[in-house]
């Protein structure tokens, strides 16, 4: 008869047979950490997805209605997503690869009532990258009381320039006082507007350069998002520059294959 002879167990010395226990201890508690270790250690990532308005008119192509985005917000969590929050993402406790950051741009009064009428009731965070020259100065625009309010709800806030102006060189050197306007003035009045700080910079039509990302240092903000359609990684010091991080633009001609997508 072929096979491991028992005598082979019998004959084990206290030593070997206690090595041998240690051994298999060992390794089962390497088993442990590894499949209960945060996500933080093995990274995780969100999509940043970019919406801008919602008045329903298919001519705009960044433009849905309510009825529009509340279906891919159903799409959405359908498929097991969860919404987080920048400040989640920051400190790195976001875990898997099924999480969605909400970041809606401008600041446009058709996202306030998108706000309340499709996420509020969801308890769903939102990211509002505002630019204050058009708030409680245009009609199309949200008002500060309208923002405070968003804030009180939980929601974060980053800026979107001054005057949404495109940080390249050609502004620097033909407009250098608007150039700066945008990244300190915008900074300066959410600031003293909404009492929290801005430290997160969101480039006016995705355009990042090395003038806006020398500017965005200067005026000490710590991160900023362009247009590139791949999931951010968690911890944020995986992205390749901190200045840089992605996001996907959500568009009429994109949706579907974007939402298919996640």
């Amino acid at each position: 008869m072929t096979g491991i002879s028992f005598n082979r167990f019998v004959t084990l010395t206290p030593f070997q047979f206690t090595r041998g226990r240690c051994r298999a201890a060992l390794m089962w508690l390497l088993v442990v950490l590894i499949t209960s270790l945060p996500h933080r250690i093995f990274g995780a990532s969100v999509h940043v997805l970019c919406y801008h308005t919602f008045l329903g008119k298919p001519s705009i192509y960044t433009d849905f209605s309510v009825q529009e985005f509340a279906e891919h917000i159903r799409i959405i969590r359908s498929k097991g997503y969860r919404f987080v929050t920048f400040k989640d993402m920051r400190a790195g406790t976001v875990t898997g690869d099924r999480n969605v950051l909400l970041v809606i741009d401008d600041g446009n009064i058709s996202a306030y009532n998108a706000y309340k009428t499709v996420l509020e009731p969801h308890h769903i965070p939102a990211m509002f990258a505002i630019y204050p020259g058009i708030i409680d100065t245009r009609k199309f625009a949200m008002t500060w009381a309208q923002l405070r309010e968003l804030k009180s709800l939980g929601n974060e806030f980053a800026s979107h320039g001054y005057f949404h102006e495109f940080l390249n060189k050609r502004l620097k050197d033909t407009r250098p006082n608007d150039f700066e306007k945008e990244a300190s003035l915008s900074k300066r009045l959410l600031e003293k507007e909404l009492s929290i700080p801005i430290d997160v910079y969101v480039y006016p039509f995705g355009v990042c350069t090395t003038e806006g990302k020398e500017l965005l240092k200067k005026n000490q903000y710590a991160y900023a998002m362009t247009i590139r359609s791949n999931p951010t990684e968690i911890p944020l010091n995986r992205n390749q520059n901190p200045l840089q991080l992605p996001r996907t633009m959500i568009t009429r001609s994109t949706v579907r294959s974007q939402l298919q997508a996640l």
